[in-house]
Parts: structure tokens; C-alpha cells; sequence
């Protein structure tokens, strides 16, 4: 008769102890499901800089207001992962010059007054190289017009828009910063 009993009570370990995995499981199922879209902070040190992040499809849109037409803003992942594309956009008379800045690397870049864009990398050491478009550092731009339509050369009000560098989306950076300084002052 005591044979049934210890079989009864392996039974009864059994079934808890599978409830318990399976509870277990589930929570964890749970907490690690994505509450949806990624979720940045901006900050900025001027309050003349208008410095917004949102969502758009699949990439992350950095809109960029500057009165002053100088300005600093910093961008940090609060939640979920950072987008296949990063764009920001500049609302500006023009780009004499932004640095992008994450880790320990600073992309330069700098738009003329030809519309012609230089681009290069700022080393640790402080030693700058200038780069090409097959460089993982290289920021596209695209000049917007006022109706958000591509065109060759950036007008009055109009937009210029700069990708973040492939390497940052490559790399596993939780923020990143952006300084600029606009032609007009």
C-alpha cells in the first residue's frame, strides 16, 4: 500500500513542477515581448534648438529647429531597438558644418555654399581623414524642397536631410549626438 502513495505524490511533484516551468516560461514570454516602437530622449543645451525624435515606417526621424542657428542635441534609446534608418532633418538656411558623435567616433560634415558635400572622421587623437560614400562612416544627404520632394540643391525652405552613418546602426550604441552650426547667423 505504500507503493501508490509515493506514486501519487511523484505524480503530484510532477504536475507542479511542469506548472510551475510552464507559469515561469510564460512571464518570462511576456516581459521580453516588444511594447512596440522604439522610444528616444532628446535633450538639448540651447533653448533655442527645437529638437524632436519620432517614428516613421521603419525609421527614426530627428527633426531639427534652430533659431540660433547653432545648436547640440542628444538622442538615447529608451526602449525597444533603434530603427533600420536613422534621418535627420535639418530646417535650416544651410550646413556649415555637423558632427555626429557616438562612442569615440565623430563623423564631420559640411555642406557649401555650392551645395557640395565634404565629409570626413575625426580620430581619437583628434587627426581628421576625409571620406567618400563607401566609407561605413559616410552620412548620405538629400536636399529637400518645401513639399519634402528631392531636388539638387537646397532652397529657402527647404530641408537637408542626413542619414546617420551605417556604422552606428551596425554597432550595438544606445545614443548618440549631434552639434551644428548653420551658414546663417
Amino acid at each position: 500500500m505504500m507503493r501508490p502513495v509515493k506514486f501519487i505524490s511523484r505524480c503530484v511533484l510532477f504536475v507542479a513542477s511542469c506548472t510551475v516551468v510552464f507559469l515561469t516560461a510564460c512571464a518570462a514570454m511576456i516581459n521580453s515581448t516588444p511594447a512596440g516602437k522604439p522610444e528616444y530622449e532628446v535633450t538639448s543645451v540651447r533653448p533655442s534648438s527645437q529638437v524632436t525624435a519620432s517614428n516613421e515606417g521603419n525609421q527614426a526621424v530627428i527633426e531639427v529647429y534652430s533659431n540660433s542657428g547653432i545648436g547640440d542635441a542628444s538622442v538615447r534609446l529608451v526602449s525597444g531597438a533603434w530603427p533600420k534608418s536613422i534621418v535627420m532633418r535639418f530646417h535650416l538656411q544651410g550646413l556649415e558644418n555637423m558632427k555626429f558623435s557616438y562612442g569615440e567616433t565623430i563623423v564631420n560634415l559640411s555642406v557649401n555654399t555650392e551645395n557640395m558635400v565634404l565629409e570626413s572622421i575625426i580620430a581619437p587623437d583628434g587627426t581628421e581623414e576625409e571620406i567618400d560614400e563607401e566609407s561605413v562612416y559616410w552620412m548620405p544627404v538629400t536636399f529637400l524642397d518645401e513639399a519634402g520632394t528631392a531636388v539638387d540643391r537646397l532652397a529657402a525652405g527647404g530641408v537637408l536631410e542626413v542619414n546617420a552613418p551605417a556604422s552606428f546602426l551596425a554597432g550595438n550604441y544606445a545614443q548618440f549626438t549631434i552639434n551644428w552650426i548653420d551658414f546663417y547667423r
